[in-house]
């Protein structure tokens, strides 16, 4: 017997993108009457709705030329609900760099965002009306029809839209010129659209990996005798503004403030927000303009060439990995306790990553680098990444989800989780003086990118780097040299306050070992790193 009750498969559509224009898009309507107001603008909001719905319709139509109708509209509901949580309670917009940074996220980072907000959402708004789906009968349709029907509903779709942008065209014109990034809170047409488009730039499983060289020779020179020993602490969501020796008004860096020789650079800008771009990018021999993150796995990088160049190389990590940078050279992961004796109930601590330096140390012959990849301030649960001795800003957010925590709670949170560093880097600094007698000694500390505390209602970090705040951009970059190292600290001192960004990061590597990469010395010309005049050099 038929039901008395049912509908076609293009209304369902229709109302399932209804429903994601009124449930998952509170940001993006919030972030566009924030630009244009709503008293004088409210024509022209009413016509971006309706775009936006016939948009959503649209991908639906699309997706189901190839798809059952209620897998699509399954589909775009969880997304959507997802979506819709990170977007409206900590002001994220979903690209292709956040798909990135996710796919290359951890289980326990996943945990970390998972909470009970994120569940109750994707419940009642995406897996609730998923199972409400299978209640509605639709009506029967042999395949042609159907594909004729969803063609006609995606034409509709596309007119409807088209007319009701026709009566604002001056608008819309200014909306694509000048504020382009509210496309990225178009939920779910812009993170579907930018899966997509991930997937098409990494050829879709196809990308050649063949290793591209990038340098023929790399050599030290042969009068430098003396034996480098440099530490790279690679931080993790630190941002320069939240460090006491930046002139924050807290004291955040109480142990590393009291080095004399400590120099602490003022105006670095990373590579991108996210670890997943900008630890591969900052490594890189390109600048990152031209820089193509899809590639960098496969390419020649900084690590590579020093390690031509005959330095040894070590990479420990207690975060998500290094992203590639690290394939070609010994790597060690220390966020388990069969590795790291350093942990405790919550995790594993960056200071295990000190421990056992000496034997390794102790098999190598000429230069060594060792890169320590920390897990830093990695939000949302920062009173996570300190032990409960630097809970010295309180009351601190206990929880991952930072919409139960004041503000306040979350900034003192991530301030005690730069103390910790503060004290890591510390560490780090001592290791190497019980060095300087045997090795030309020095630790570079730089962050992969910063984090949005609550300003202007955006948290986190991985924002598009078109739109993203200085929050985001604005890192630490802290050097510090022994009395043994050929590094110049009265003339690098001058230079505090010079713009850098993450381009300079691998040229400067190079110069602490003085390579030579074909036949040219790296460290010339407009240095980034001064060096002590060639005399010194035994």
């Amino acid at each position: 017997m038929k039901p008395r009750f049912s509908l076609s498969q293009c209304t369902l559509l229709w109302i399932v993108s209804a429903f994601l224009l009124v449930t998952a898009n509170a940001q993006f309507f919030r972030q566009t009457v924030a630009v244009y107001g709503i008293d004088q603008y409210l024509p022209f909001l009413i016509s971006q709705g309706a775009v936006l719905l016939c948009a959503i319709m649209l991908f639906g139509t699309i997706f189901s030329f190839f798809l059952p109708v209620r897998l699509v509209a399954i589909l775009f509901l969880i997304t959507g609900a997802t979506v819709g949580y990170f977007s409206d309670s900590l002001g994220i917009a979903i690209d292709k760099e956040m798909i990135r940074n996710v796919l290359a996220t951890d289980i326990n980072e996943a945990g970390d965002l998972l909470n009970w907000g994120l569940i109750m959402r994707v419940g009642l708004l995406g897996i609730l009306p998923s199972a409400f789906l299978f209640l509605i009968p639709l009506k029967p349709a042999p395949l042609v029809a159907r594909q004729r029907r969803l063609a006609g509903a995606a034409l509709i779709a596309l007119l409807v839209g088209v007319l009701s942008m026709v009566p604002f065209g001056d608008s819309y014109a200014s909306l694509f010129r000048e504020h382009k990034p509210l496309r990225y809170f178009t939920n779910p047409v812009h993170p579907i659209y930018s899966v997509i488009k991930l997937a098409i730039d990494t050829g879709g499983g196809t990308m050649d990996t063949t290793f591209r060289p990038r340098v023929k020779t790399a050599d030290i020179p042969a009068e430098d005798e003396e034996h480098e020993l440099v530490i790279v602490v690679i931080g993790e969501t630190a941002r320069a503004d939240h460090f006491g020796l930046n002139g924050y008004a807290r004291q955040t860096t109480p142990k590393l403030s009291r080095w004399d020789d400590i120099i602490s650079f003022s105006n670095m800008r990373s590579c991108g927000t996210s670890t997943a771009v900008s630890l591969p990018c900052m490594f890189s021999l390109d600048n990152r303009s031209e820089f193509a993150i899809d590639q960098a796995r496969f390419t020649e990088n900084t690590l590579d060439v020093l390690v031509k160049a005959g330095v040894s190389v070590l990479w420990r990590d207690n975060n998500t990995g290094s992203q590639g940078v690290a394939n070609r050279m010994p790597y060690e992961l220390f966020n388990t306790p069969e590795r790291n004796r350093r942990c405790d109930v919550e995790e594993c601590r960056d200071i295990g990553m000190l421990d056992g330096l000496d034997e390794y140390i102790a098999r190598q012959e000429g230069d060594i680098l060792i890169v320590l990849h920390q897990m830093g301030s990695h939000g949302p649960a920062y009173f996570k990444r300190y032990p409960d001795d630097y809970a010295v800003f309180t009351p601190d957010c206990q929880s991952k989800e930072l919409g139960s925590c004041a503000n306040s709670e979350i900034v003192n949170a991530y301030d005690n989780s730069i103390l910790y560093t503060d004290s890591f880097l510390d560490a780090a600094i001592e290791y190497l003086k019980g060095k300087q007698d045997r090795y030309e000694t020095s630790l570079i500390y730089l962050s992969d990118h910063g984090e949005s505390l609550g300003e202007m209602g955006v948290y986190l970090h991985g924002m598009p780097y078109l739109v993203a705040p200085e929050t985001q951009t604005h890192v630490p970059f802290i050097i510090w040299a022994s009395e043994s190292s050929d590094i110049d600290r009265d003339r690098l001192r001058a230079r505090i306050n010079d713009p850098m960004t993450h381009d300079d990061f691998s040229k400067l590597l190079l110069e602490v070992f003085e390579v030579i990469v074909d036949r040219n010395k790296i460290a010339s010309g407009s240095s980034i790193l001064p060096l002590k005049p060639e005399p010194n050099l035994h």
